[in-house]
Formats: structure tokens, sequence, C-alpha cells
């Protein structure tokens, strides 16, 4: 009876340890309401820590994180663990991975008008790109039934899907700005993307035009040459969903 007793101990104590494992750490506002505005932050690689610049606008409500402060603490996320990042009523800023130097998530969670609530948000590589998507917790599509899910998974990936189609001269171009690396020819193999203020429109035409990526790559948001083709893409990357609950993935 006694060593059963003392399994039935050891057992509750692994319990709880595991239960203690699961449980989301909280950042952000120490506290929480329901309705109020949360972006839960999803680090799926099993090595990397991700750590995500937060800015919030200075016109915030004092109910919402940071008051009206702009750069607020860093957001950290250990490998292969979540937090739930509280944001509270009204917040309105921005959430950039890599420490700032990547995808940027920009939200609005104050919605339209009384009765009718909408999250907006959007993605863009003004400082930076990075394996990071934003999309509604619940899966939900937008409001107005498109897809949801702003950024890209794989941002090396979704280029090199259609690097072999651009022809031998752009190639060369393309990687002569150094923001591509890799080979040329219909069977060349890109091995790194990068995106930064300085690139140029080859560049922001390539990722948003060609490659078609999931977010802001504009002059609106980077360096470069604006042209109509660039700027009716980039019109099609402000995103609405009727909830307050975000997920940012990191992969």
């Amino acid at each position: 009876m006694r060593s059963f007793t003392i399994l039935l101990a050891i057992l509750a104590s692994a319990v709880a340890l595991f239960s203690a494992a699961l449980a989301q750490e909280v950042q952000g506002l120490s506290t929480s309401n329901p309705g109020d505005a949360v972006i839960n932050l999803v680090n799926t690689n099993p090595t990397e820590t991700h750590v995500y610049k937060v800015e919030g606008n200075s016109d915030n409500p004092p109910t919402a994180y940071g008051a009206g402060s702009g750069t607020l603490p860093m957001a950290t996320v250990l490998p292969g663990q979540s937090v739930k990042f509280q944001l509270g009523e009204g917040f309105i800023g921005a959430i950039t991975s890599n420490s700032g130097a990547g995808t940027r998530f920009e939200v609005n969670f104050r919605g339209d008008s009384p009765g009718e609530y909408k999250t907006w948000y959007n993605s863009d590589m003004q400082f930076g790109m990075s394996n990071t998507t934003m999309g509604p917790t619940s899966g939900n599509k937008q409001i107005n039934g498109d897809d949801a899910l702003a950024g890209e998974q794989d941002c090396l990936a979704k280029a090199n899907s259609v690097w072999g189609e651009v022809d031998l001269a752009s190639q060369q171009l393309l990687l002569d700005t150094g923001y591509l690396e890799g080979t040329t020819g219909t069977d060349g193999v890109l091995t790194a993307v990068h995106m930064d203020r300085q690139a140029g429109p080859e560049v922001i035409e390539f990722f948003q035009n060609t490659a078609l990526f999931n977010s802001y790559v504009d002059p609106g948001s980077v360096a470069g040459k604006p042209t109509t083709k660039t700027a009716a893409a980039a019109n099609m990357f402000s995103w609405s969903v009727a909830t307050k609950e975000l997920t940012i993935t990191g992969y």
C-alpha cells in the first residue's frame, strides 16, 4: 500500500510538471479583460529563440499596452514555445521579427465603428524579411472571404518557386544587387534572399510581382522608384478580420 501511495505521488508530481510546461507564458500587460487584444507568438523552430521588436502608436489610450509609448520592451519566445502577448484595448502598433530586422506586422485593434468590429493588419518587409506569418488564431478567413495569412513561411522557397522562369539577363541583374544569392539558368537555384530599405526597384519587382510575396514589398515601405504595377500589388495586402486574437508564427 505504501508503494502504491508513493507511485501516486510521483505521478501527481509528473502531471504538475507537465501542466506547467504546457502553460503559455504571458507578456505585454500582466492582466487582460474579455475582449482585449491578444497576439499569440508561436516559435516552431526547435533551436532558435525568436525576438520581436514591439512599437505602439503615440495616440494609444491608457487601456492599451504601452499607453502612448513608442518603442516597448522586446518580446522573446524560446525555441518550441509560445507566448500570449496581451495588448489591452485600443492598441495600434507594430511587431517586427528578428529584433526589428525581419518581417514587420502592423496591427490596428480599434475597429471601424461601434457594433462593427474589425482588426486591421498587414505585413511588410521594410526592414528585412523573415520566415514569419500572421493571421487570426481561429483560422478564419478575412471579412471579404479571402485568405487571411500575411507574410511568408519560407521566403527562400517562395523565391525559388519562380526563379527558373526569370530570363538569364534579369537573373544576373538580380544577383548583382546582392539581395539574391545563387546560380542562374532554368535550373538555377537561389541560396539566400534579403531585403532592406535600400533595395532597388528590380529587387522590389521580383519579390512583389514575380514571386508574389504575401507582403508589402513596394516603394511605399522600402526605398525605390514607384511604379503603377508595384503600387497596385501593394494595395492587395491589407487584411481585416472580425477577431481580436491573432497569431504570429515564426518558423
